[in-house]
């Protein structure tokens, strides 16, 4: 048996012994030698054709494989109990295959207790789990990945593992504890060590370079230390970062970053070697759409004012993306907002994951009506509610080509147990076949509208969250979602080099610093083929040093600054413009956060369609359009832009609007999925003619050889609906 990701009608795709496989999984609770928690829940997966479980194995198997010393063991390692462990799940499954979560953190005492220098030392004077630049504890990892994949190979279970995701930090997610509080790290002296190696490669032994750019005439190769607490937290122009003096936290950032993504790529690396390829490998990462909360937002702690974005591993994304040793991406998705109406959004930019040939997973754990732990993570408080948002995300998954495992567990499960609900059964059954049915349609992207996210732009930010959580988090959970067309998430990087396909309506998130080739690369890339561009908030404010004609040069705007920070909103003033005709006087948008600084238009070649409003009252042009010979640029001032004026942008742009009427939607050239929270009729409109519309999820003839169709629709619901040839169906 083998495993490989290989394209598929236009996307990563699962295959086993060949064969594209649907990539549904059960994540449970691991087996123990005294049973499988999940038994019951496995075979009712098992009847409805799901055949692949994820469980926790290495620092977090019950028991722990990676367990320390021990009489009669050489190694840190006890593998006596894995045959019998996993044995239970062939019990329950005789056709089991399994996803293996392999914890490498170093979280027992035994290991801190052995190695209390290789451990991340806080800016408290805390000793936490391993430093991520422990030499030791990344040999340890390495060698560990090896024996596990050896002995697994060396009683006959090697071939029923698919898969090997390689976990590190809290959780097994990349993102250290310090990553989510008020202080930080890492003081240790590996990661000195190798902040100062990294310093020696990125400016070529020159120290004249380093001080330079460093702004510090004394500092050298010997010397250089992580920044402090309030240099890691702190930023010298409001909410930005000016490289003229803060060079030295932008390496630290950049050079964790980097740390953090050839670590997972080096493990994923180790994991095909020693399964000779026939396994994949891969990792949770990438969670740019999501790191503005912190422990507060788990109700950890009272750190609501830090992100976790610079401080995490997930800006090295790059790296494994780049990379043929990673086969897979994982996340939940958001936490944001999960119950009715709300939005099924992955972590990563997952676009960027498809385009690079990786497979995306989406862990769907969701807190169902059944849920007894958990309860403040969204917990949904009916059956009927369940039912929709699990249709939602399935229809998310396969509307993006995307792999998902549900979290069950047996008794006591916070998720799904289709054991203890019935009600789930034929769900789950419903899911697989949809799930396989949709391997053999065009699953390639079709959006008309690109979403860009600048990874490097984070290493330019403070690390307060009061930018990223409007801009970024709160912006995909509301806004996106419900603009009545599909949209996809990309790096910019990716569309920087060219290889994004066409797009109307590009909109960029946070480009906040672009050097002279990136904004070369952006222009090349906008300004031609009638392209829209939506900037929001400080586009291309940084390059050498922060300066508003930096932003002028990216967007074609003239700008001017406000001088007291503030919460800025926005309103509209012109309501005759093809973007806003129709739209409400009422409506407006922005943030309550204190934004530093604060931009609005100082052009009298824009046409103006709003303002935005600060201290002082102060009522400024802030929503402006310009139209050029081979593109127009519209900027807005305040982040968080609603779904209405979103709607407009995307009109306006000559994107295909399947429905207006604000629910969250996603579309393929195949596939329409709608979850609704009001219900009531509905107008849907196609691109083109299908000879078929059919709801997938109850079996439902809709129209034929229809562009259009009216539905009436539940409410609290999802509905996903077929639009192609009848041939595929049998009708």
């Amino acid at each position: 048996m083998s495993a490989k990701v290989k394209m598929h009608n236009g996307t990563p795709t699962l295959f086993i012994d060949d064969k594209p496989v649907f990539a549904g999984y059960l994540w449970s609770a691991p087996p123990t030698p005294e049973g499988f928690p999940a038994a019951a829940d496995a075979r009712r997966f098992a009847e409805a054709g799901l055949h692949l479980y994820a469980f926790d194995v290495g620092m977090q198997g019950t028991p722990p494989e990676w367990c320390g010393p021990g009489p009669g063991r050489a190694e840190h390692w006890d593998f006596s109990s894995v045959q019998a462990r996993f044995g239970r799940v062939l019990d329950a499954d005789p056709e089991a295959r399994f996803h293996l979560r392999v914890h490498l953190e170093a979280t027992p005492r035994w290991w801190r207790e052995l190695y209390p220098e290789e451990c991340e030392l806080t800016s408290r004077g805390e000793r936490l789990c391993q430093s991520f630049a422990s030499l030791v504890w990344r040999e340890q990892a390495k060698q560990f990945l090896r024996a596990y994949i050896a002995h697994l190979r060396s009683i006959g279970l090697g071939e029923r593992v698919i898969a090997y995701q390689v976990c590190a930090g809290t959780t097994g997610e990349w993102v250290k504890e310090s990553a989510m509080r008020a202080y930080t790290g890492d003081y240790s002296e590996p990661m000195r060590r190798h902040f100062r190696a990294w310093l020696r490669l990125r400016y070529q032994e020159n120290v004249a370079a380093l001080r330079a750019a460093w702004a510090d005439p004394q500092v050298s190769f010997e010397t250089a230390e992580v920044p402090s607490e309030a240099e890691q937290l702190q930023a010298t122009q409001g909410l930005f970062r000016d490289p003229a003096v803060e060079q030295k936290t932008i390496d630290y950032f950049t050079c964790l970053a980097e740390l953090c993504g050839t670590l997972a790529v080096e493990f994923c690396r180790t994991v095909k070697g020693a399964s000779r390829g026939e396994a994949l490998a891969g990792a949770f990462f990438g969670y740019l759409m999501e790191l503005a909360w912190n422990a507060s937002f788990f109700g950890e702690g009272k750190e609501s004012g830090y992100s976790a974005y610079q401080r995490s591993g997930h800006l090295g994304l790059r790296w494994l993306l780049y990379n043929p040793y990673v086969d897979f991406i994982v996340s939940p998705y958001s936490y944001g907002f999960r119950g009715i109406g709300g939005e099924g959004a992955p972590m990563p930019p997952t676009e960027s994951v498809r385009l690079h040939g990786k497979l995306y997973i989406l862990e769907e754990d969701t807190r169902t009506h059944l849920s007894h732990q958990d309860p403040d993570y969204g917990r949904l408080n009916t059956l009927r509610e369940a039912e929709a948002v699990l249709r939602r995300n399935l229809a998310w998954a396969v509307t993006h080509g995307s792999g998902i495992w549900w979290c069950g567990g047996g008794p006591g499960s916070k998720h799904i147990n289709p054991e203890e609900e019935p009600a789930f059964r034929p769900l789950l059954r419903r899911f697989q076949e949809i799930g396989t049915f949709a391997l053999g349609l065009d699953r390639a992207p079709c959006a008309e509208i690109a979403v860009l996210l600048d990874d490097e732009s984070f290493f330019y930010e403070s690390a307060r969250n009061d930018l990223d959580l409007p801009l970024i988090f709160q912006q995909r959970l509301w806004g996106l979602p419900r603009i009545g067309a599909p949209y996809d998430a990309y790096l910019l990087e990716d569309f920087l080099y060219g290889r994004l396909p066409p797009y109307k309506l590009y909109i960029f998130l946070n480009p906040f610093h672009l050097d002279r080739f990136r904004r070369e690369a952006l222009a090349r890339e906008l300004r031609r083929d009638g392209r829209v561009a939506l900037w929001i908030y400080a586009p291309g404010y940084i390059r050498e040093e922060p300066s508003l004609a930096h932003m002028e040069e990216l967007t074609g705007f003239r700008f001017a600054k406000g001088s007291n920070p503030w919460g800025p909103l926005m309103h509209l003033t012109d309501f005759t413009h093809p973007i806003t005709q129709g739209l409400n006087q009422e409506l407006y948008w922005g943030t309550n956060n204190r934004l530093d600084p604060i931009f609005h238009l100082d052009d009298p070649e824009a046409v103006v369609l709003g303002q935005v409003v600060y201290s002082l009252g102060r009522c400024k042009p802030g929503m402006g359009v310009k139209v050029f010979p081979q593109w127009t640029s519209i900027y807005i001032a305040a982040p968080n832009v609603p779904a209405p004026v979103l709607r407009g942008i995307a009109r306006y742009a000559g994107v295909h609007l399947y429905s207006e009427a604000g629910d969250v939607l996603y579309a393929t050239r195949q596939l329409l999925a709608v979850h609704t929270v009001s219900g009531g009729e509905r107008l849907f409109r196609l691109p083109r003619k299908a000879e078929v519309i059919y709801e997938l999820f109850t079996a439902q003839l809709i129209a034929r050889e229809a562009d259009a169709f009216r539905v009436t629709l539940a409410p609290a619901s999802t509905a996903l609906y077929y639009t192609g040839e009848a041939g595929r169906l049998g009708l």
